[in-house]
């Protein structure tokens, strides 16, 4: 090989160097961070139950399933579900996709049984919460889903009905504090541990994108049943302490990477250039 050869070779090269990184495509899936469930209105409202406590002072947070809708005695259930977006997502990330995917425990109506209960496909609203609240250890013992759809008494701390944070904070509105628009939406079905799957919507992109962006802003989505005044309209997901991980809840989070930055670039193309007029320069080519 040429000298001259040599020197094209080497330019070539820089001139690779020079074209900026395309940014890459990378995929990541999350289990919760936490997760539960609340109990509001019923027939019974504010009728205390045996322990002393009515259904607004009632949670789930460590039980094996979150439940979504309405049950036998009209009492509305809502899930909360919260993930670590910045601790798993490098910063700076331009986050393309997201996908929220749950594996249904119990229908109502259905006594545990596959098969039994509601049949109606019941739609379910994600919506992004606006203030922090508290998972807790109440069901932590229940092996089962069926029996923990009624809750379980409050601990301090525990998000309940009207309170984020059961015994020290209250919600600014009963059932919870969360934005108004839907994030994401889904008609979900009736099949035991069957997947069901929030796919991909400009809402919940954009909930995860301001999330990595500002972890302090990230409380996670509430789960709302539209029928759930209505009775045994319910359904209980896998939570994240089912002893199965393949049916704990998941989130698919698509993003790019950021390109290699402009000055850095131009850095190595200068660094690149002095080195060839070196090299020239000590073997005596003259640089066209």
């Amino acid at each position: 090989m040429t000298r001259s050869t040599t020197i094209s070779c080497v330019a070539c090269v820089l001139v690779m160097v020079t074209v900026p990184t395309v940014a890459r495509a990378e995929s990541i899936t999350l289990t919760p961070f936490k997760d539960a469930t609340i109990f509001g209105e019923s027939i019974n409202q504010g009728v205390p139950n045996t322990d002393g406590q009515d259904l607004f002072n009632r949670s789930n947070g460590a039980g094996p399933g979150i439940f979504s809708g309405g049950n036998g005695a009209l009492a509305a259930h809502r899930a909360l579900i919260e993930f670590d977006v910045a601790g798993q997502i490098p910063q700076g990330a331009l986050i393309t996709g997201v996908a929220l995917t749950m594996h249904i425990g119990i229908v109502a109506g259905s006594g545990g049984a596959p098969g039994l209960g509601d049949q109606t496909s019941r739609i379910m609203d994600l919506h992004r919460l606006t203030a922090d609240w508290g998972e807790g250890i109440t069901g932590a013992t229940s092996t089962t889903v069926g029996g923990t759809g009624q809750g379980f008494p409050a601990n301090p701390g525990d998000a309940t009905w009207n309170a984020s944070h059961f015994g020290s904070t209250l919600w600014n509105t009963p059932g919870g504090d969360f934005d108004s628009t839907v994030s994401g939406s889904l008609a979900v079905g009736s099949v035991f541990f069957s997947p069901q799957t929030w796919q991909s919507t400009p809402g919940m992109v954009t909930d995860v994108q301001n999330w990595l962006n500002d972890p302090s802003s990230n409380f996670g989505w509430i789960l709302i049943n539209h029928d759930e005044k209505a009775r045994q309209t319910h359904r209980a997901f896998y939570s994240k302490e089912w002893t199965d991980p393949a049916m704990r809840p998941q989130l698919l989070v698509t993003y790019e990477l950021a390109p290699v930055p402009v000055p850095a670039v131009l850095w190595l193309f200068g660094s690149g250039l002095v080195g060839v007029i070196g090299y020239a320069t000590r073997n005596g080519i003259r640089l066209a």
